[in-house]
């Protein structure tokens, strides 16, 4: 009898605490809110193993800030590269508002990468004050990444794709504040993110003019307050970038530079502070890499809606596009 009651007991805890959980999803999920992955150094940890496994497959990194990382899809890079008879496994290492300069140094130095590499940068971010923006995600690896801390990622990026509950932002406490201190409800982010670290800007759910705005003053402010270097002065540093692409190529890798899409202010004051014919035209002389600049292809002029990053309707056509020219150069 007694263990009937623990056993009915524990049935109804069940049931409450499963129908609690519903009601929690169906309630957020009404008002529009949806699971999303949450980006993490140990996310991207669990990516930066995979490019140093042995191939097959060809391993893909794809290096960059968030043009890389919003503006690209790995499984439809893969799904691609398939019907061209190519197995490659392309791998996000790209990190929103950093330049991957870092992470392409990591690369270099580790004898087991053998792959490619699709670094996308711009002028700006070849300039030695910002190579190690990523640097704490490449000492993360090397220091604190543990079989452990990989399946505590696995079994939290699983629970975030099908469960509101488990993004951050929607823990009891965190709620329980917002409501304290009369904040609303959580942000609806138009920034979404999948298991593969690939996010995507849903402009739909954005006021576009206040983002295009704010994205552009931001560049007007950071422009005088960071000098460009001088031409001789950066190419003298970019040679340094040149010894890392060394490195990979000869062990057999390949390495490409892509100058992604930009549009509208952002392209012009670019252009005024790291005039191309000073600054990128010059590296692509001395560079043992193919150097893309977006310009020059009209299947890599997409719009740009906050003039920095694609819109999310269009990643595929983006990454169709850009591996078209991948195999047209010989890369692929």
């Amino acid at each position: 009898m007694m263990n009937t009651r623990w056993l009915l007991t524990w049935l109804l805890a069940a049931a409450i605490t499963i129908g609690g959980w519903l009601a929690f999803e169906i309630y957020w999920r009404d008002q529009g809110y949806r699971p999303t992955v949450m980006d993490s150094m140990d996310l991207w940890s669990l990516n930066r193993a995979r490019a140093v496994k042995s191939a097959p497959p060809l391993r893909v990194a794809l290096l960059g800030a968030s043009r890389i990382q919003y503006g690209l899809s790995p499984a439809v890079f893969r799904d691609e590269a398939r019907a061209i008879n190519l197995d490659a496994d392309p791998i996000m290492l790209a990190v929103n508002g950093h330049y991957p300069l870092a992470a392409l140094r990591d690369l270099a130095m580790d004898e087991k990468f053998t792959g490619l590499a699709i670094v996308g940068i711009d002028s700006r971010g070849m300039d030695k004050r910002v190579w190690d923006m990523q640097e704490k995600h490449v000492r993360q690896y090397h220091h604190d990444w543990s079989p452990s801390r990989e399946v505590h990622r696995r079994l939290l990026t699983y629970a975030q794709q099908h469960a509101i509950a488990a993004r951050p932002d929607f823990a009891a406490v965190t709620l329980g504040k917002r409501m304290l201190d009369h904040q609303g409800p959580p942000y609806k982010d138009y920034v979404t993110f999948d298991r593969d670290r690939a996010g995507g800007t849903d402009y739909r759910k954005s006021d576009i003019a206040a983002i295009r705005n704010a994205r552009v003053a931001d560049l007007r402010k950071y422009y005088p307050l960071y000098t460009p270097p001088t031409p001789e002065a950066w190419l003298s540093d970019s040679r340094e970038v040149v010894q890392w692409v060394e490195k990979i190529n000869a062990r057999g890798g390949k390495v490409v530079i892509y100058r992604e899409p930009v549009s509208g202010e952002h392209i012009e004051l670019d252009e005024a502070n790291f005039p191309r014919a000073s600054y990128w035209d010059k590296l692509a002389a001395i560079m043992p890499a193919l150097m893309l600049d977006f310009r020059d292809y009209p299947a890599l002029n997409i719009d740009t809606p906050d003039t920095s990053h694609i819109d999310i309707k269009d990643i595929d056509r983006h990454t169709r596009a850009l591996l078209r020219i991948l195999r047209l150069k010989g890369v692929l």
